[in-house]
């Protein structure tokens, strides 16, 4: 998928920090990762990214497979759902400490987005496992940090920010009909087991806050160094079911249903995991 100019312009400073974040060896949980750069007083630079990983009891319940050409395929008993795109809209990305000396339960600290991309973030999810998609980075004040969140929104919203993303989306993106109540998109076909196949483009309304306690805790120190934190989905966790069918989306298609699908507890359920380097 062709990415817009504008948006290529606006990840490209952080996608080229996130590579040499990930060319990094041997760094842990604490201490600083690159004792070459300069130290930073009283923060740490953090990366935030998205990326896929499927379940071992998610492949064999439904055969997943992912072609080369980043299609995402789900087999159930009533036909094959084949995944081309996948998009969200990240609002918000923040980290929480323990602040006991102050009295006060936690502390959030917000990764701005002002210098690389604004804010929220449109994520094209790779919908291969190797890749990560850089949706935010900045300093994060020195501490421990033990809990992280991220949000999942609409453009709903006369925010300045919301609403030239929403522009970009309609006009660069290739959604021109993209629903103001909308935050996700499915593009792709649905082949019924007895039937051709069908293309469907659905939208999706998810007001989703998803919290995270981390195993390690995230710690930044005054020494200076980079991390990176990767959100990995499974997005089959999302469409198929317990009686072994998956969703056919082509029943919801926007163009012609002009409904957009409502998608809450699903999402949570496809939050394989949150690591970092």
């Amino acid at each position: 998928m062709i990415r817009s100019a504008s948006l290529r312009s606006r990840l490209a400073p952080l996608a080229l920090i996130v590579a040499m974040a990930l060319a990094l060896v041997g760094c842990d949980s604490t201490g600083p990762s690159n004792t070459d750069s300069p130290p930073t007083s009283n923060s740490g630079e953090v990366q935030v990214g998205f990326s896929t990983s499927s379940s071992g009891a998610t492949q064999s319940a439904s055969a997943l497979a992912k072609a080369e050409s980043d299609t995402l395929t789900l087999s159930g008993s009533n036909g094959t759902l084949e995944i081309h795109d996948l998009r969200l809209i990240v609002d918000k990305v923040k980290l929480e400490q323990d602040t006991e000396s102050t009295g006060d339960d936690t502390v959030e600290v917000e990764i701005e987005r002002e210098v690389e991309i604004e804010r929220p973030s449109f994520l094209d999810l790779p919908l291969q496992s190797s890749e990560v998609l850089p949706v935010a980075a900045g300093d994060v004040p020195e501490g421990t940090y033990n809990e992280f969140e991220f949000e999942v929104d609409d453009l709903d919203d006369d925010e300045q920010n919301a609403r030239a993303l929403l522009s970009d989306i309609r006009s660069e993106e290739g959604f021109p009909n993209w629903p103001e109540d909308a935050s996700m998109v499915v593009v792709g076909t649905f082949t019924p087991s007895d039937g051709t196949p069908t293309s469907f483009t659905t939208y999706f309304e998810a007001e989703i806050e998803v919290e995270r306690t981390l195993s390690t805790p995230l710690e930044v120190t005054s020494d200076g160094f980079s991390r990176e934190l990767v959100v990995r989905l499974d997005p089959a966790r999302w469409f198929e079911r317990d009686n072994g069918t998956v969703e056919a989306l082509s029943q919801f298609d926007y163009g012609e249903t002009g409904a957009v699908r409502e998608f809450e507890s699903e999402f949570e359920d496809g939050v394989s995991e949150i690591e970092f380097d």
